[in-house]
C-alpha cells in the first residue's frame, strides 16, 4: 500500500515544466502524478507506507520549495535566452567551423 497526498498548484502561478521538473527532482523520495483541468494542476504525491506523516510533511515542504526554484529558473532561463545565444554565436564564429564562403552548390 502507498499513502497519497493532494495538492493543486495554480498553472498561472507555476509552469507545468517547473511542476514537472521539481516533480523529477523527487522522484526518488515519492511518485508523482497530475492532471490538468484549466488553470489547475491537480497532482498526488504517492508515499511508501513505511514513511511516517512528519516525514511526508517534510517532503512536501521540500517539494514546495523545488518548486519554486525552478520557476525561478526557468525565468531565469527566458529572460537571459537572448544573452546565451549571442555568447554561443560569437564562440562559435571563433573557432573556425563556421565559414562566411559559400557551401559547394549554392
Amino acid at each position: 500500500m502507498s499513502v497519497n497526498r493532494q495538492l493543486e498548484i495554480d498553472l498561472e502561478a507555476f509552469g507545468l515544466d517547473s511542476i514537472k521538473r521539481a516533480a523529477y527532482r523527487f522522484s526518488d523520495r515519492f511518485a508523482f502524478d497530475i492532471a490538468l483541468a484549466g488553470t489547475t494542476a491537480h497532482c498526488t504525491l504517492i508515499f511508501p507506507e513505511s514513511d511516517s506523516s512528519s516525514s511526508i510533511d517534510a517532503k512536501i515542504a521540500a517539494f514546495r520549495k523545488e518548486l519554486l526554484d525552478q520557476d525561478l529558473r526557468s525565468s531565469i532561463r527566458a529572460e537571459t535566452e537572448h544573452v546565451r545565444n549571442l555568447i554561443l554565436a560569437e564562440a562559435f564564429s571563433r573557432t573556425g567551423l563556421v565559414s562566411d564562403e559559400p557551401l559547394q552548390g549554392d
